[in-house]
Order: C-alpha cells, then sequence, then structure tokens
C-alpha cells in the first residue's frame, strides 16, 4: 500500500513509470514524490536491514538530495549507521577519521580527502551526508580498492598483483551470461573505443572494486553497526556489490536502493531485478560523455 501510494503522487505532466513485468520492487517512488515521506518509507524499511545501498548517479543532485534525506530519516529512527563511500578508497582511512574528528569547514574536508584531485563531482552534493556523520558521531568508511591497484589490474590482469589478486578475485559462481553482460557494460561505458584485449582484465577490475567494498562492509558490520552505503547505481548491477557481499556473509540482510533518471517524455521503465526500492529522479543535462574519450582514446 505505502508503495503504491508513493508511486502515485506524480503531479500534473510528470511521467509516472509504470511497475516492471519481470521485478516488482518493494517500493517505487516518482520524481514528484514528496522527499520527506518518501525518505520515512525507506527508513522504514530500512530498520531491519544490516546494509542499506543507496545507488546513485554521480552527478544528480536529486539523488544526493535522497540519500542525505534516507540517512536522516534512518538516524530519526533511532539507528547509528555508519555511512560508507565508494569516493573512498581503502588506503584514506586515517586521513578521513581524522578530517571528521576535527572538522571545520566544506572546503577543508574536501581538501583534506582529495576530492577534486581523485575526478569526483562537487563535493557540496556529499557535504551534508558528512556534515550529518560529524554531527552524529557516526562512522564514515572508505570503502573502494586502492585505485592504483584497480588501474594495475585493469591494466595488466591478476598476474601483476601477485598473491593479492586471490582476495580481490571474485567470490560468485560461473555465469558466463552474466559475464558477458559486465563487459557489454564496460564496452558502452567506453563509447566502444577500449580495445578488446582489455576487457577481461577490465571486468575483473571490476569485480575486485566489488570484492574489496564487500570485505569492507563486512568489517563494519563486524563492529555491531549497520551500513548506509553511497555507491555508484553500476556497482548495484547483476554481479555488483550487494552479491559479492551476499556471497561473503550469507543470510544478512540487504536493501538496495535505487535512483533512476526520467524524463517526462520517457517510455515506462523498468527495473532490475534485486532493485528493492525504485525512486525515480529528474534526469540532469550532461553533454556528451564520449568526447573526451575521443579527444584522448589511449585513457582508455
Amino acid at each position: 500500500m505505502l508503495g503504491a501510494g508513493l508511486a502515485g503522487c506524480a503531479g500534473s505532466g510528470a511521467a509516472t513509470p509504470a511497475p516492471p513485468t519481470t521485478w516488482a520492487p518493494a517500493l517505487t517512488v516518482s520524481a514528484t514524490a514528496d522527499e520527506a515521506a518518501a525518505a520515512r518509507a525507506v527508513a522504514a524499511l530500512a530498520r531491519t536491514a544490516d546494509v542499506v545501498y543507496l545507488g546513485e548517479q554521480h552527478d544528480n543532485p536529486a539523488d544526493h538530495a535522497h540519500q542525505v534525506a534516507i540517512a536522516e530519516a534512518v538516524v530519526a529512527l533511532g539507528r547509528r549507521p555508519a555511512l560508507a563511500f565508494e569516493m573512498l578508497d581503502e588506503g584514506q582511512q586515517a586521513a578521513v577519521d581524522s578530517a571528521l574528528a576535527e572538522v571545520r569547514t566544506e572546503e577543508d574536508v574536501a581538501e583534506r580527502l582529495g576530492w577534486r584531485a581523485r575526478g569526483w563531482p562537487d563535493f557540496s552534493m556529499y557535504w551534508p551526508l558528512f556534515a550529518l556523520a560529524a554531527r552524529e558521531r557516526l562512522p564514515v568508511i572508505a570503502l573502494d580498492l586502492d585505485p592504483a591497484v584497480a588501474r594495475r589490474l585493469a591494466r595488466d590482469g591478476p598476474s601483476a598483483l601477485g598473491a593479492r589478486a586471490t582476495a580481490l578475485t571474485s567470490l560468485l559462481p560461473p555465469d558466463a551470461e552474466r559475464e558477458a553482460t559486465i563487459a557489454r557494460t564496460i564496452r558502452e561505458s567506453h563509447c566502444g573505443l577500449l580495445p578488446e584485449a582489455r576487457v577481461p582484465s577490465m571486468v575483473q577490475a571490476w569485480h575486485a572494486r566489488n570484492v574489496t567494498m564487500a570485505r569492507h562492509l563486512a568489517a563494519a558490520l563486524s563492529r555491531g553497526q549497520p551500513v548506509i552505503v553511497i555507491v555508484g547505481r553500476g556497482h548495484q548491477d547483476a554481479g555488483g556489490l550487494p552479491a559479492q557481499f551476499a556471497a561473503l556473509r550469507p543470510g544478512l540482510r540487504q536493501l538496495v536502493v535505487s535512483f533512476r533518471e526520467v524524463r517526462p517524455t520517457d517510455p515506462p521503465a523498468s527495473v532490475p531485478a534485486g532493485i528493492d526500492v525504485v525512486w525515480f529522479t529528474p534526469a540532469v543535462e550532461r553533454g556528451d560523455p564520449c568526447a573526451p574519450i575521443r579527444r584522448a582514446p589511449r585513457a582508455c
């Protein structure tokens, strides 16, 4: 009932995507639904979850506003989650702890985390989550694999990492169709310009990042706190972070929230299997994402 009510809150002229025919999420939120009410509904679903994933489009301000609303609603229910960020790699944990313990200004925290140098979108969209963590004294977890390791794996394959490669190997059983889908997504995200010989190692690097994030989540949960994960929506795809975590820690409860962009003229959208909450958000207008890659194809 709650999901149906929020899904039907679309205003005049806004598209309300039809529910998918193959997968029905527990909750669907329209792009024009009341944010506070929707956040409370998600928080209610999250009450029994060990891990809550808030899958974003990195440069969409609406996604970030909804993440903050959900995190605040979870805290309002009396839970004390850790906040885990894909945007922070495991080598930054000491810097993260120091920055949050001595937090002064948004600019100061961004500088201490090397946010701009690492190429992430405007820190102002993420700052309210860090401010919430500082205010409520919630742990912040640097989640991702060291980018230098990820690049080396993507470039040279597992043999380049020696014994460490074993700990970064996918925990999932073989599935040729799933792996082909991951490879196709990687090709598309590189605008078809990635040399085919690089694709297998790029797939392995994607798995390695998800396995690393899953291990850090497991470590956080062993300290007795639920975790809210701020992560790119693509890491929630089949074979991604929730799947790796389920393989690592079977039986723990996960809630997967996916923010998905929609335009009024878009056809009804389907939702991939495994998504528990889909929250449609207004689409951001972007330039040609392939232009920089075409100008510098070797960057692939």
